[in-house]
């Protein structure tokens, strides 16, 4: 799964996600949380892995801590648009949604790696939800 950790940026699709973010800003985060409900409501994990970093730095423009890693907290403060950032909240909340539906393969990843580690994971996910109302 190439994770090290159950939070938004502690795997290797959302690292990559940030040089995107960097390049692309706004447009990179709306084409993550697209994704992240998948085509045909099925959703790859890499997908998933890179809609909830969306959907956190989502929430972390609109005041939420303690959730973005150091690079996408340092990507944050060069997006000038932070209007149309915030403006995502409810397209972040649906994907955060997605990802840890049914049809999600990382949920189905988290669901068979270690107890401690899922639940982890589905605490994370719950504080994410809770960053984006």
């Amino acid at each position: 799964m190439g994770a090290w950790g159950f939070k938004p940026f502690e795997n290797d699709d959302a690292a990559d996600f940030v040089a995107e973010f960097e390049q692309e800003g706004v447009v990179a985060i709306s084409r993550a949380l697209d994704a992240g409900c998948g085509t045909g409501g099925y959703v790859e994990a890499p997908d998933g892995s890179m809609a909830l970093a969306a959907a956190a730095i989502v929430a972390a423009a609109g005041g939420a801590s303690g959730l973005l890693s150091e690079p996408a907290e340092s990507a944050l403060k060069g997006v000038s648009n932070w209007q149309a950032l915030t403006g995502l909240k409810g397209k972040a909340f649906k994907a955060v949604d997605c990802v840890s539906g049914q049809n999600s393969e990382l949920m189905e990843l988290w669901n068979e790696a270690e107890p401690a580690n899922a639940a982890g994971f589905k605490a994370e996910l719950k504080r994410l939800r809770e960053a984006l109302r």
